[in-house]
């Protein structure tokens, strides 16, 4: 049974059919409740191919997933497919996944077929690079291409959506001088990853603000535990910022197992939220990303819609205070907690201005 069939035994017209399973938006609720019962009843669904035919749309996203970046588990990838996943069904759309390791010259051919082949409405590239060898392949698509985590300044018209790195290594270094801190480490950074490299350059601006040359970074990957333990007693270092919960987890690590009791009052932030920074005992002070407004607006910007690339902001998990509770959003200021901590983080130390000639010492 074709398109214009179904319409006459529904009693409207085609266009109203196509509507009401492809855009419900534009269709009275009582209409399009009717065809869908009635395409239930006959069995009847749209031909997809038959609708690509006549408007260029084939209602299907590809994401590419480079599985180099964090190994077979992927966890933050799972996470960002489950967020994603909501917003495919929100808007009828289908996922094709195209895994891909970047160290394999197989694996980038098989990856440059299938993106030249495959009948996707446009791609959206997670953990981008600069110089990436994806590149080629994603341009001879010829689809628009909106990259997840990272901005690629070479293809300046692919949009992009990302944190706000500046915001949360901001709000972190705040907190660790409310609580005291004195001299402060930048843990880890993934080689070519746009967000450890913006991470680390956020941090190498803003940390002598609060701390002054008091200020270190460890940018090894992948970190050795026994190698950080050593360099947090070595250093006299009392508050981590890990490049992500990865890092932080590292960190907690060597401190429990160096046995230094110096080292118990070391202060730790990471970013992701992962699973594993909250079972830690005790759980280690995070920043959560917005996932699911963050692949809506990747979605939006693949479907066309009239949205900008954008930054996000990442919220403070304070796991580390009596009330364990969650900071709103770092750009828009705290709630809950000590008064006097609440006042500093709102304006951070006072007459505290960069100097430029202020470099932070690397230990790498």
């Amino acid at each position: 049974m074709n398109i214009v069939e179904f319409a006459n035994i529904a009693g409207c017209s085609s266009a109203t059919v196509s509507r009401a399973f492809h855009e419900p938006g534009k269709t009275r609720n009582a209409t399009r409740q009717h065809i869908l019962e009635l395409a239930e009843k006959l069995g009847y669904y749209p031909n997809a191919s038959g609708r690509a035919l006549v408007t260029g749309i084939h209602d299907v996203l590809g994401l590419v997933w480079p599985l180099e970046v964090e190994g077979p588990s992927g966890l933050y990838a799972v996470r960002v497919l489950a967020a994603l996943t909501e917003q495919l069904e929100r808007n009828d759309l289908d996922l094709l996944i195209c895994p891909v390791d970047r160290r394999r010259p197989k694996a980038l051919e098989h990856a440059h077929r299938t993106m030249c082949r495959s009948r996707c409405d446009a791609w959206i590239l997670l953990y981008p690079r600069h110089n990436d060898p994806l590149i080629r392949s994603l341009r001879a698509s010829q689809k628009p291409v909106i990259c997840l985590m990272g901005h690629v300044e070479e293809c300046p018209d692919w949009k992009y959506v990302v944190l706000n790195q500046a915001s949360w290594i901001k709000q972190a270094l705040k907190w660790f001088k409310a609580r005291g801190a004195n001299r402060v480490l930048f843990l880890g950074h993934g080689r070519h990853e746009l967000d450890h490299e913006e991470r680390m350059a956020m941090f190498n601006k803003l940390a002598p603000r609060y701390f002054g040359i008091n200020v270190l970074m460890h940018s090894t990957w992948p970190l050795n535990t026994a190698e950080v333990g050593a360099l947090l007693a070595a250093k006299k270092v009392d508050a981590v910022i890990g490049v992500d919960d990865a890092a932080a987890l590292v960190a907690a690590r060597a401190i429990q197992l160096s046995g230094d009791r110096r080292l118990k009052k070391v202060q730790i932030v990471g970013i992701d939220d992962s699973p594993e920074a909250a079972r830690f005992n005790p759980p280690i002070a995070t920043f959560r990303p917005p996932l699911d407004e963050m692949t809506a607006c990747a979605v939006d910007l693949a479907l066309g819609r009239p949205v900008k690339s954008q930054r996000f902001e990442a919220a403070f998990i304070d796991r580390v205070g009596a009330k364990n509770t969650a900071v709103q959003r770092t750009g828009s200021g705290i709630q809950g907690g000590d008064g006097a901590i609440q006042n500093l983080l709102a304006g951070g130390p006072s007459g505290a201005e960069l100097d430029p000639q202020l470099a932070s010492s690397h230990l790498t």
